[in-house]
């Protein structure tokens, strides 16, 4: 992974809500990849891995949320 991607999936990661341990792992892969200048295969793959999460999580909220303001079913 370049620097580039990686920075490009961090700046959208930083607009989802993050656990905990999704913060954590991702300031120890900022740390490794300015020391190292590279990620290992497996963190390249967890960070696809919650990448695809949040996104997929954030698109179907959005989906959900406007179908609700879509279909009140409310009287007057």
């Amino acid at each position: 992974m370049d620097n580039k991607r990686l920075q490009c999936m961090l700046i959208v990661l930083k607009r989802y809500a993050l656990t905990f341990q999704e913060k954590q792992f991702i300031d120890r892969i900022e740390k490794h990849f300015n020391e190292k200048g590279m990620l290992t295969d497996q963190q390249e793959s967890i960070l696809e891995g919650i990448f695809k999460e949040k996104k997929w999580i954030g698109k179907n909220f959005f989906s959900q949320n406007n179908l609700s303001k879509g279909s009140s079913s409310r009287s007057a």
